[in-house]
C-alpha cells in the first residue's frame, strides 16, 4: 500500500507533522492529495528552537493574520484553524499511539482481489487446499 494511500484512511485523526525547516504543527487531519499535499484543521504551529529565519517569516506572517497566541508564555506557538501543508516540506509524520494500524493497513481492494480468486476464504469451517501440479492424492499437510 502506498503512503499517500494510508494518509488518507487517517482522515479526522490527530498528528503531529514535522516539517523540514523544524517547525511542528499538531492538528485534525483532513485531506491528502496524491503528491502528499495536507490539509488540517484546528493546528498548533510550533517553531524550532533554532530559530530559523524561514520559519520565524511564516510565523510573522501567520501571527499578523491571526492575533491569538496559545500560550501568552511562549511566542513560539500560535493557534491556527486551518492550514495547507506542501507534501514535500514534510520530514515526517507523527501518529497517535492509540491508532490502530493493523485495521488501517489493511488494502480492501487486494482483499476483494483475493477473495475472488479463492486464495482467502471468509469461512473458517472451510478447508484450505493446494494443488500440487499433477498429484492431487497426496496427503494434505496440516501443522503447517
Amino acid at each position: 500500500m502506498k503512503l499517500v494511500n494510508f494518509l488518507k484512511k487517517l482522515r479526522n485523526e490527530q498528528l503531529t507533522i514535522e516539517l523540514k525547516n523544524g517547525t511542528t504543527i499538531w492538528g485534525t487531519l483532513q485531506t491528502v492529495s496524491p503528491q502528499m499535499n495536507v490539509t488540517l484543521t484546528d493546528i498548533t504551529l510550533s517553531l524550532p528552537t533554532n530559530k530559523n529565519p524561514q520559519a520565524q517569516a511564516a510565523f510573522f506572517l501567520a501571527s499578523n493574520s491571526n492575533n491569538t497566541s496559545s500560550n501568552s508564555s511562549s511566542n513560539s506557538d500560535i493557534q491556527l484553524q486551518y492550514i495547507n501543508v506542501r507534501g514535500n516540506t514534510i520530514r515526517q509524520i507523527i501518529l497517535p499511539d492509540s491508532l490502530n494500524l493493523d485495521s488501517l493497513l489493511i488494502d480492501e481492494q487486494q482483499l476483494q482481489r483475493l477473495r475472488k480468486s479463492g486464495k482467502l476464504v471468509d469461512d473458517s469451517s472451510k478447508k484450505r487446499r493446494r494443488d500440487y501440479g499433477t498429484n492431487t492424492s497426496k496427503r494434505l499437510r496440516r501443522g503447517i
